[in-house]
């Protein structure tokens, strides 16, 4: 597996753990220069956890998927994924499940 690519479970714990540290930056900034950057820090979490979201909400169940590349390209997001897979069938199915829960259709 190549080392850019970590598991989805693992990405989400990053994601949550820089959540909350955005959260304290903001809570510390108020406190220090009496200034709220707050509801830019809450906004930029809730984006975040919302691309996410987006992201894990369109992968097939049962397999295992691990991140490679995540970044966020026209309001939308560019993503390389690798999944665990064993054969050209496997990938196959994968492909299937992905365009009927999905609706889309690869070329």
């Amino acid at each position: 597996m190549d080392e850019r690519c970590e598991n989805l479970g693992e990405v989400q714990r990053k994601l949550d753990l820089a959540i909350e540290n955005f959260a304290r930056i903001g809570e510390n900034n108020e406190t220090r220069t009496g200034s709220n950057f707050r509801p830019t820090y809450d906004n930029l979490a809730e984006m975040s956890r919302r691309l996410f979201q987006r992201l894990l909400y369109s992968l097939p169940d049962g397999y295992a998927h691990h991140l490679c590349v995540f970044e966020t390209v026209d309001g939308g997001y560019k993503t390389e994924l690798r999944v665990d897979m064993d054969t050209e069938l496997d990938a196959l199915k994968w492909v299937w499940k992905y365009e009927d829960e999905m609706r889309v259709t690869f070329h």
